[in-house]
């Protein structure tokens, strides 16, 4: 009988389903680093959106926010945000509530500038009325009775329209 020494034992390998525990835990961590990164950009937009409250326009029912009954009250809308065509839905809406807007256009831009009435005549409360259709604006008096109409809207940065609706 010879006596040897003893074969060595393999070398220690991993096994195969060792890798997959290790490809497995790197998938898991790399799937919560990304949800971590939505959550905390979600969070810093629901931030920003509550520190900036939309201005909402009232009701198309409140009587309040409409042209008094049997009242034309004339109105023009002016355009002074810098966004095209925002005029024209300051007219669509202005018109909704019943108020005349007998011409819209776009004026000087001013980058700074917020949403202004202008009263004419000598009817503040057109003003308020029209302000609450709008949901925002400043009014200032700029009396000038020989005008063609009673309030100018200057349409700044700060107004938001609504949803567009269809119209044929």
């Amino acid at each position: 009988m010879t006596v040897g020494i003893p074969p060595l034992p393999p070398p220690d390998r991993p096994h195969k389903s060792s890798r997959a525990w290790v490809a497995l835990a790197l998938i898991v961590l790399v799937m919560a680093g990304a949800l971590f990164a939505w959550w905390q950009a979600d969070e810093r937009t629901a931030r920003e959106t509550r520190a900036t409250p939309i201005p909402v326009a009232a009701a198309l029912d409140d009587t309040t926010a409409r042209a008094p009954r049997g009242v034309r009250i004339r109105v023009r809308v002016v355009n002074t945000s810098g966004t095209s065509g925002l005029a024209r839905r300051a007219t669509q809406h202005l018109r909704d509530y019943g108020f005349d807007v007998v011409d819209f256009t776009t004026g000087t831009t001013d980058t700074n500038a917020d949403t202004r009435i202008a009263v004419h005549t000598a009817h503040p409360a057109w003003a308020l009325r029209l302000q609450k259709a709008l949901g925002v604006g400043t009014i200032s008096t700029d009396a000038d009775t020989s005008r063609y109409v009673d309030l100018t809207v200057f349409v700044g940065r700060d107004w938001r329209p609504p949803a567009e609706t269809l119209r044929p």
